[in-house]
């Protein structure tokens, strides 16, 4: 008797990216689309190597990387789908993943939950009887929730039921182990900087209060600033530490930028070099603001 060999792309024909079954068929999840539960389960594919690199915060809970830029092109779908699929996840969605921002231009880390309801993990040195999730719940039979929590349990880093050693180790031709290592020292991922500002700055109100595209150049102007890694940044006469001027401008929120956009609006002496303009005028923003609005409305009752 003789065998045929792989060729090709058949040696990946069984290797499976596993969605839970609850996720069909639970009420609960009734309302999440098809790509996001697709989503969901190419993150639990993920859970398998970062307990293999030991990737686990102080309390104990394993966590995965998984970049925008990652899901754009695994999903082959554009950069506002994405979004939208993290935010279905979210805590603000259905709550099946947490993001946790790290700042410095690091990635996002994203802390992948059980889809089913348990007991959360007891202190150490408590006896393991203590740990074990509940038997049931309102979403899962006592059946279905006992075969789910198999494949939800924390992984040792030599593997699991459904990780097992081998498979944590696999590379396949276009996503080997390298792209699961630790992305902190990369360069910063400027459409997740971006995708953060957005948000800190409550762009879509911006863009509805500020006419033309004054909000869109001070956006892009914060994200240069962000993924900037030059020593220093020049804000007015001074060349500041780009950490400093980073962090100040970290704090920028919806009102900071509508304060700069204001002023600016109002100024009527000729500026020769805008950006630098723009650049002062929002790291001072979070210190001058008060004052500012202070002077204005003693000046209105004055």
């Amino acid at each position: 008797m003789s065998f045929e060999y792989f060729y090709g792309g058949q040696s990946e024909s069984f290797s499976f990216y596993r969605i839970p079954r609850i996720l069909i068929t639970g009420e609960k999840y009734r309302g999440l689309s098809t790509d996001a539960k697709l989503l969901y389960g190419l993150m639990l594919d993920r859970m398998g190597l970062s307990a293999k690199n030991g990737w686990y915060d102080d309390y104990d809970r394993v966590y995965i990387y998984y970049t925008v830029d990652e899901i754009m092109e695994d999903l082959c779908c554009g950069h506002n789908k994405a979004i939208r699929l993290l935010a279905e996840l979210d805590t603000k969605g259905i709550g099946l993943i947490e993001r946790k921002k790290q700042g410095q231009g690091k990635p996002t880390m994203i802390y992948v939950k059980q889809f089913v309801e348990t007991v959360p993990p007891a202190p150490r040195g408590v006896p393991a009887s203590s740990r074990c999730p509940k038997t049931g719940s309102a979403e899962a039979p006592k059946e279905e929730v006992q075969t789910s929590q198999k494949e939800t349990s924390r992984l040792p880093e030599t593997g699991g039921a459904d990780f097992p050693k081998e498979e944590a180790n696999y590379n396949n031709k276009n996503k080997t182990d390298l792209s699961y290592t630790d992305p902190s020292n990369h360069p910063p991922d400027e459409r997740e900087i971006e995708e953060s500002v957005r948000e800190q700055i409550d762009y879509p109100l911006l863009a509805q209060s500020y006419p033309y595209d004054d909000p869109d150049c001070l956006l892009e102007l914060i994200c240069d600033v962000l993924c900037s890694t030059a020593p220093t940044i020049r804000i007015g006469s001074e060349n500041i530490p780009t950490p400093k001027v980073q962090d100040r401008f970290r704090r920028l929120t919806f009102e900071h930028v509508s304060y700069v956009l204001d002023a600016f609006r109002d100024t009527t002496t000729k500026i020769w070099n805008i950006r630098a303009y723009l650049l002062t005028a929002l790291y001072n923003a979070p210190i001058t603001i008060g004052p500012y609005y202070a002077a204005a409305v003693r000046h209105d009752f004055g």
